[in-house]
C-alpha cells in the first residue's frame, strides 16, 4: 500500500518527475492515478484477509489463499516496494499450510 501511496502522492505534487508510461499520452496522471487505486485496493484486501485470520482462526486457509490471490497482482503496483509481495505470498502460503494447534485439556 505504501508504494502506492507514493505513486498517488507523486502523481498528484511531482507529475513532471514521473517519466511517459507506455500506453499513456505524455506524461498523462490519469494512469497512475489508477495505478495507485489498483494498489491500495488490493493492499486493504490483503490486510483484510490477516486481520480476518486473526479474528477468525478456523478459516485460516481461506483467509491464506484470500492474501496470496490478492498478494500476486499487486507487483503490477510495485508489490509494496517488492518485500510486501514477497512476505504476503509466504504468509498466505503458510496460513494455508498452517494445521490446528494440538487441543490440551
Amino acid at each position: 500500500m505504501s508504494n502506492s501511496a507514493l505513486v498517488g502522492a507523486a502523481a498528484v505534487w511531482f507529475p513532471w518527475v514521473i517519466p511517459v508510461l507506455p500506453g499513456s499520452s505524455a506524461n498523462d496522471t490519469a494512469l497512475l492515478f489508477n495505478l495507485a487505486a489498483v494498489g491500495l485496493i488490493l493492499g486493504v484486501l490483503v490486510l483484510l484477509g490477516a486481520l480476518m485470520q486473526r479474528i477468525k482462526p478456523a478459516n485460516k486457509k481461506a483467509w491464506g489463499i484470500m492474501i496470496v490471490v490478492f498478494s500476486i497482482p499487486s507487483v503490477i503496483t510495485g508489490g509494496g516496494f517488492i518485500i510486501g509481495f514477497i512476505l504476503g505470498v509466504i504468509g498466505g502460503a503458510l496460513a494455508v499450510q498452517a494445521t490446528k494447534p494440538a487441543t490440551t485439556t
